[in-house]
């Protein structure tokens, strides 16, 4: 298998799989994620959609006709966290988001390459 094939499918997987868990946690109602989006003045219907919306982002990353739109719908995802972590004035160790919008946009990249 070509490198760059085996590089482009752990940076999916490396995206996919804490987004499944991520948006797990969320629909689950896990106590620390209650109380952030409370916090961030959210109601708890908008966690569980924001929550159905990463597992769904997850999945269609290892979709191929479903990539860029997954591609799209995550970064509005991560975009909307980062504002709402700067608006809520939390401590920059809150925007890991914009990290992993960066990482989004590699695997973009990456997907118009192969």
């Amino acid at each position: 298998m070509e490198i760059k094939i085996i590089i482009f499918w752990l940076l999916i997987l490396a995206m996919a799989a804490p987004s499944f868990i991520f948006g797990f946690v969320k629909i689950i109602s896990k106590k620390d994620k209650v109380e952030l989006f409370q916090r961030l003045g959210y109601p708890m219907w908008f966690m569980k959609l924001v929550g159905f919306g990463e597992i769904a982002t997850a999945i269609g990353l290892l979709i191929e006709p479903t990539r860029l739109i997954a591609i799209i719908l995550s970064s509005v995802i991560l975009i909307g966290a980062v504002l709402s972590h700067v608006r809520a004035r939390e401590p920059k160790e809150a925007l890991a988001p914009a990290i992993v919008l960066v990482h989004l946009a590699i695997i973009f990249a990456f997907t118009f390459f192969i």
